[in-house]
Protein backbone atom coordinates (compact mmCIF):
# COMPACT_ATOMS: atom_id res chain seq x y z
CA UNK A 1 0.00 0.00 0.00
CA UNK A 2 2.92 2.26 0.53
CA UNK A 3 4.31 1.45 -2.83
CA UNK A 4 1.22 2.06 -4.19
CA UNK A 5 0.82 5.52 -2.42
CA UNK A 6 4.80 6.34 -3.33
CA UNK A 7 3.90 5.72 -6.43
CA UNK A 8 0.76 7.69 -7.06
CA UNK A 9 2.37 10.69 -5.75
CA UNK A 10 5.81 10.85 -8.02
CA UNK A 11 2.94 10.66 -10.44
CA UNK A 12 1.13 13.34 -9.71
CA UNK A 13 4.71 15.22 -9.36
CA UNK A 14 5.83 14.04 -13.08
CA UNK A 15 2.34 14.93 -14.54
CA UNK A 16 2.00 18.46 -13.25
CA UNK A 17 5.71 18.75 -15.60
CA UNK A 18 3.93 16.09 -18.55
CA UNK A 19 5.28 16.17 -21.51
CA UNK A 20 3.09 16.95 -24.66
CA UNK A 21 1.21 14.18 -26.14
CA UNK A 22 3.02 12.61 -28.82
CA UNK A 23 3.50 9.38 -30.92
CA UNK A 24 6.24 7.22 -30.08
CA UNK A 25 7.88 4.84 -32.58
CA UNK A 26 8.00 1.17 -31.14
CA UNK A 27 10.07 -1.64 -32.96
CA UNK A 28 8.36 -4.69 -32.49
CA UNK A 29 8.22 -8.00 -34.17
CA UNK A 30 5.74 -11.00 -34.81
CA UNK A 31 6.92 -13.21 -32.25
CA UNK A 32 3.63 -14.11 -30.58
CA UNK A 33 2.28 -14.63 -28.14
CA UNK A 34 4.67 -12.15 -26.48
CA UNK A 35 4.61 -9.28 -29.18
CA UNK A 36 2.30 -8.90 -32.85
CA UNK A 37 1.93 -6.20 -35.33
CA UNK A 38 -1.64 -5.02 -34.38
CA UNK A 39 -2.38 -2.35 -31.80
CA UNK A 40 -5.53 -3.92 -30.94
CA UNK A 41 -4.27 -7.33 -30.05
CA UNK A 42 0.03 -6.77 -29.29
CA UNK A 43 0.59 -9.84 -27.57
CA UNK A 44 1.81 -10.00 -24.52
CA UNK A 45 4.98 -7.60 -24.03
CA UNK A 46 2.87 -5.12 -26.48
CA UNK A 47 -0.32 -4.85 -24.56
CA UNK A 48 1.35 -3.83 -21.91
CA UNK A 49 3.38 -1.22 -23.49
CA UNK A 50 0.65 0.18 -25.54
CA UNK A 51 -1.47 0.28 -22.03
CA UNK A 52 1.39 2.33 -20.51
CA UNK A 53 1.97 4.93 -23.56
CA UNK A 54 -2.09 5.07 -23.80
CA UNK A 55 -2.19 6.05 -19.73
CA UNK A 56 -0.20 9.05 -20.56
CA UNK A 57 -1.93 10.26 -23.56
CA UNK A 58 0.45 9.31 -26.10
CA UNK A 59 0.42 6.63 -29.03
CA UNK A 60 2.00 4.69 -30.03
CA UNK A 61 3.45 3.45 -33.71
CA UNK A 62 4.78 -0.27 -34.05
CA UNK A 63 7.29 -0.81 -36.51
CA UNK A 64 8.52 -4.16 -37.99
CA UNK A 65 11.97 -4.08 -39.68
CA UNK A 66 15.02 -7.55 -39.47
CA UNK A 67 15.14 -7.63 -36.07
CA UNK A 68 18.99 -6.78 -36.18
CA UNK A 69 18.16 -3.53 -38.10
CA UNK A 70 15.58 -2.62 -35.14
CA UNK A 71 18.30 -2.65 -32.49
CA UNK A 72 20.77 -1.00 -34.53
CA UNK A 73 18.44 2.29 -35.42
CA UNK A 74 16.77 1.79 -31.79
CA UNK A 75 20.37 2.16 -30.32
CA UNK A 76 21.52 5.11 -33.10
CA UNK A 77 18.28 6.65 -32.55
CA UNK A 78 16.71 9.04 -30.41
CA UNK A 79 13.42 8.66 -28.19
CA UNK A 80 13.14 5.52 -29.97
CA UNK A 81 11.52 2.47 -28.34
CA UNK A 82 11.79 -1.54 -28.83
CA UNK A 83 10.16 -4.30 -27.59
CA UNK A 84 10.40 -7.37 -26.10
CA UNK A 85 14.29 -7.03 -25.24
CA UNK A 86 15.78 -9.82 -23.20
CA UNK A 87 18.33 -7.78 -20.62
CA UNK A 88 21.89 -9.69 -22.04
CA UNK A 89 25.23 -8.23 -20.77
CA UNK A 90 25.96 -7.93 -24.44
CA UNK A 91 23.32 -5.02 -25.16
CA UNK A 92 23.21 -3.74 -21.44
CA UNK A 93 25.26 -0.60 -22.27
CA UNK A 94 23.44 0.16 -25.73
CA UNK A 95 19.88 0.65 -24.67
CA UNK A 96 18.14 2.58 -21.75
CA UNK A 97 16.54 -0.34 -19.65
CA UNK A 98 13.17 1.47 -19.64
CA UNK A 99 10.83 -1.46 -17.88
CA UNK A 100 10.70 -4.84 -16.91
CA UNK A 101 7.69 -6.68 -18.40
CA UNK A 102 8.12 -10.39 -17.92
CA UNK A 103 10.32 -13.35 -18.15
CA UNK A 104 10.81 -15.55 -20.51
CA UNK A 105 11.88 -19.29 -20.11
CA UNK A 106 14.18 -20.59 -23.58
CA UNK A 107 13.90 -24.55 -23.97
CA UNK A 108 15.19 -26.61 -27.43
CA UNK A 109 12.10 -28.16 -28.86
CA UNK A 110 12.31 -30.73 -31.34
CA UNK A 111 10.16 -33.72 -33.11
CA UNK A 112 12.06 -36.73 -31.63
CA UNK A 113 14.72 -36.29 -28.56
CA UNK A 114 13.89 -34.19 -25.47
CA UNK A 115 16.47 -31.76 -24.88
CA UNK A 116 16.84 -30.94 -21.27
CA UNK A 117 20.49 -29.06 -21.01
CA UNK A 118 23.54 -27.19 -23.13
CA UNK A 119 25.59 -30.49 -23.21
CA UNK A 120 23.23 -32.69 -24.14
CA UNK A 121 22.49 -30.38 -27.41
CA UNK A 122 25.81 -29.96 -27.76
CA UNK A 123 26.69 -33.54 -28.50
CA UNK A 124 23.46 -34.64 -29.68
CA UNK A 125 22.59 -32.01 -32.25
CA UNK A 126 23.77 -30.58 -35.87
CA UNK A 127 22.04 -28.13 -36.64
CA UNK A 128 19.85 -25.95 -34.13
CA UNK A 129 17.53 -23.25 -35.10
CA UNK A 130 17.29 -20.11 -34.05
CA UNK A 131 15.82 -16.56 -35.13
CA UNK A 132 18.31 -14.00 -36.94
CA UNK A 133 19.67 -11.34 -34.14
CA UNK A 134 17.92 -13.27 -31.54
CA UNK A 135 19.21 -13.53 -27.87
CA UNK A 136 18.92 -17.52 -28.62
CA UNK A 137 21.40 -17.15 -31.30
CA UNK A 138 23.97 -14.74 -28.59
CA UNK A 139 23.13 -17.34 -25.98
CA UNK A 140 24.56 -20.48 -27.62
CA UNK A 141 27.79 -18.48 -28.95
CA UNK A 142 28.12 -17.81 -25.76
CA UNK A 143 28.15 -21.57 -24.82
CA UNK A 144 30.48 -22.60 -27.50
CA UNK A 145 28.26 -24.26 -29.69
CA UNK A 146 29.89 -24.71 -33.11
CA UNK A 147 29.24 -22.31 -35.48
CA UNK A 148 28.29 -25.07 -37.80
CA UNK A 149 25.47 -26.01 -35.36
CA UNK A 150 23.69 -22.72 -35.23
CA UNK A 151 21.15 -21.89 -38.17
CA UNK A 152 19.96 -18.55 -37.70
CA UNK A 153 16.22 -18.01 -39.64
CA UNK A 154 14.06 -15.24 -39.63
CA UNK A 155 12.20 -14.76 -36.87
CA UNK A 156 8.71 -16.35 -37.14
CA UNK A 157 7.09 -19.52 -38.64
CA UNK A 158 9.78 -20.44 -40.54
CA UNK A 159 11.61 -21.94 -37.99
CA UNK A 160 9.01 -24.31 -36.90
CA UNK A 161 8.25 -25.54 -40.72
CA UNK A 162 12.05 -26.23 -40.68
CA UNK A 163 11.79 -28.21 -37.60
CA UNK A 164 8.73 -29.97 -38.75
CA UNK A 165 10.69 -30.97 -42.51
CA UNK A 166 13.93 -32.33 -40.64
CA UNK A 167 16.05 -29.47 -41.92
CA UNK A 168 16.87 -28.46 -38.64
CA UNK A 169 17.41 -30.94 -35.25
CA UNK A 170 15.59 -28.42 -32.52
CA UNK A 171 14.53 -24.94 -32.05
CA UNK A 172 16.12 -23.22 -29.35
CA UNK A 173 13.27 -20.55 -28.71
CA UNK A 174 11.24 -18.72 -26.17
CA UNK A 175 8.64 -21.68 -24.97
CA UNK A 176 5.58 -19.82 -25.42
CA UNK A 177 6.98 -18.64 -29.00
CA UNK A 178 7.57 -22.06 -30.09
CA UNK A 179 4.45 -23.54 -28.66
CA UNK A 180 2.17 -20.80 -30.07
CA UNK A 181 3.78 -21.47 -33.50
CA UNK A 182 3.79 -25.07 -33.55
CA UNK A 183 -0.08 -25.33 -32.19
CA UNK A 184 -1.39 -23.20 -35.71
CA UNK A 185 1.01 -24.77 -37.91
CA UNK A 186 1.15 -28.37 -36.53
CA UNK A 187 -1.55 -29.03 -33.82
CA UNK A 188 -1.86 -32.98 -34.76
CA UNK A 189 1.75 -33.38 -34.65
CA UNK A 190 3.43 -33.58 -31.03
CA UNK A 191 6.16 -30.97 -29.87
CA UNK A 192 8.78 -32.26 -27.33
CA UNK A 193 9.61 -29.48 -25.12
CA UNK A 194 12.54 -29.99 -23.05
CA UNK A 195 13.59 -28.17 -19.43
CA UNK A 196 13.84 -24.71 -19.46
CA UNK A 197 17.80 -24.18 -20.02
CA UNK A 198 17.60 -20.18 -19.16
CA UNK A 199 14.95 -17.30 -18.17
CA UNK A 200 15.60 -14.21 -19.32
CA UNK A 201 14.12 -10.56 -18.79
CA UNK A 202 11.72 -9.21 -21.38
CA UNK A 203 12.15 -5.63 -21.05
CA UNK A 204 10.99 -2.50 -23.11
CA UNK A 205 14.18 -0.92 -24.12
CA UNK A 206 14.76 2.57 -25.87
CA UNK A 207 17.78 4.36 -27.34
CA UNK A 208 20.26 5.78 -25.17
CA UNK A 209 19.32 9.36 -26.18
CA UNK A 210 15.78 9.09 -24.53
CA UNK A 211 14.02 11.87 -22.52
CA UNK A 212 14.78 11.23 -18.86
CA UNK A 213 10.96 12.56 -18.13
CA UNK A 214 9.66 10.53 -20.67
CA UNK A 215 11.19 7.05 -19.82
CA UNK A 216 10.34 7.98 -15.96
CA UNK A 217 6.77 8.49 -16.58
CA UNK A 218 6.62 5.02 -18.93
CA UNK A 219 8.24 2.65 -16.09
CA UNK A 220 6.14 4.32 -13.12
CA UNK A 221 3.16 3.53 -15.38
CA UNK A 222 4.51 -0.30 -16.32
CA UNK A 223 5.06 -0.78 -12.56
CA UNK A 224 1.44 0.28 -11.47
CA UNK A 225 0.63 -2.54 -14.17
CA UNK A 226 1.99 -4.54 -13.01
CA UNK A 227 0.80 -3.65 -9.01
CA UNK A 228 -2.79 -4.04 -10.77
CA UNK A 229 -2.03 -7.07 -11.98
CA UNK A 230 -2.71 -6.05 -15.39
CA UNK A 231 0.63 -7.69 -16.68
CA UNK A 232 -0.85 -11.62 -15.38
CA UNK A 233 -4.07 -11.09 -16.27
CA UNK A 234 -2.65 -10.36 -19.86
CA UNK A 235 -0.22 -13.29 -19.66
CA UNK A 236 -3.50 -15.32 -18.69
CA UNK A 237 -5.56 -14.45 -21.50
CA UNK A 238 -3.02 -15.15 -24.31
CA UNK A 239 -1.73 -18.61 -22.85
CA UNK A 240 -5.00 -19.71 -22.19
CA UNK A 241 -5.53 -23.07 -24.03
CA UNK A 242 -7.46 -22.02 -27.24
Amino acid sequence: MRLMLALLLLIKILQSHSLQAATYTVYSIDAPPLTMLDAKQAGIVGDVVIEAFTRLGHQVLLQEVPWKRAQRITREGENIFIMPLALLPSREEHFTWVAYIMDLERSFATTKLRINDYQQAKKTLNKVGVGLGSAQAQILKNKNFLDSQIVELKIGPSTAKMLQLGRIDAWFNGTPESIWYWNQLFPEQPLIIGDPVVTNLLFLAASKNTDVKLVQQIAIQIQLLHDEGFVEKTKQRYLAPQ
